[in-house]
């Protein structure tokens, strides 16, 4: 009896210990080339969604985050595309956003606020990407119900003439999982605008089988999607999964090198009033899966230039 408790002992501790040793606890990503993913808001805008009495830090706080971080430079997403603004409302805010870029040109990255609902929206992308440092569109599809055609249809309507300009996006597809018939829009969508340069955010959604959803049919129905423009960026997404069992993150992991590693971009979801994680943490989150250091050193240092401007 004492012998099999030993055993029992000795696998136990074994098993514990392997498990501790499998933690890619060696990794390290001590600076990045870009943010991909971070936010600033206006007074105004701030105002309205706390009620008032909470500074707006602006640029100045944003980039003493990225220097605490060694990051060398951000997209800045303009938060025009809040369904709260109405048009004068949403050219404002992309206004703001602008005028923050142009105090850190060679830091900060600007990407237009864009709400396909307005009727506007289309010449508010003409109007903000001529403002100096804006050079992309920031979509929230999360807010827009993608099984109405209308609302697909302007929401392709503006990725279109991104296209158009050259210009990259950065598009949040959704808030719930979607359902299929969503999905198949996402995909519809996507497929009539693949010569835009399009990162999807959040690695495709908070839940981490929405990956699937772009590697599966591109798998299985390979003239639906073209990932050639197609980019992602890890932020929030894996800050949430960041205690999840090592099983889990290496499936994960698993999904990021079939989409490819260096289509992947480090991003933080920073804003300063509500941050998800600070650059800062972002990278010690990404140390916590299960990538080789090669991987890791990839997407730190992933400058986002094939998407940003097509190289």
């Amino acid at each position: 009896m004492r012998a099999s408790v030993r055993r029992l002992t000795f696998v136990l501790l074994a098993a514990t210990a392997a498990s501790v040793a499998a933690e890619p606890t060696s990794l390290t990503a001590n600076a990045a080339a870009l943010d991909a993913h971070t936010h600033l808001i206006s007074q105004a805008l701030l105002d309205g969604l706390t009620g008032g009495g909470m500074p707006n830090l602006g640029a100045d706080e944003l980039i003493a985050r990225l220097d605490e971080a060694h990051v060398d430079k951000a997209v800045v997403l303009s938060l025009g595309y809040f369904p709260q603004l109405d048009e004068a409302g949403s050219a404002s805010e992309n206004d703001y956003a602008a005028g923050e870029v142009a105090r850190y040109p060679d830091r900060l990255i600007g990407f237009c606020g864009i709400n396909p609902m307005l009727d506007g929206a289309l010449a508010e992308v003409d109007r903000c990407l001529a403002l100096p440092g804006m050079v992309g569109v920031k979509l929230q599809g999360a807010e827009f119900d993608w099984e109405d055609p209308d609302q697909a249809a302007a929401i392709s309507a503006v990725l279109t003439r991104a296209g158009q300009l050259d210009a990259p996006v950065m598009l949040h597809v959704n808030a719930a999982p979607l359902d299929a018939r969503a999905i198949m829009s996402v995909l519809q969508v996507l497929g009539e605008n693949r010569g835009t340069r399009i990162t999807i955010a959040h690695a495709g959604g908070m839940l981490d089988i929405e990956t699937d959803t772009y590697l599966v049919t591109e798998y299985s129905v390979p003239p639906l999607i073209d990932r050639t423009n197609l980019y992602m960026d890890l932020s929030a997404h894996l800050e949430y999964y960041e205690d999840a069992p090592l099983s889990k993150r290496e499936l994960m992991v698993w999904r990021f090198r079939k989409w490819g590693i260096q289509k992947l971009f480090f991003g933080s979801d920073y804003l300063s009033f509500a941050p998800a994680q600070t650059p800062a943490e972002a990278l010690e989150t990404l140390v916590r899966y299960p990538f080789t250091q090669e991987e890791i050193d990839t997407i730190a240092s992933n400058d986002g230039s094939a998407w940003l401007v097509g190289e």
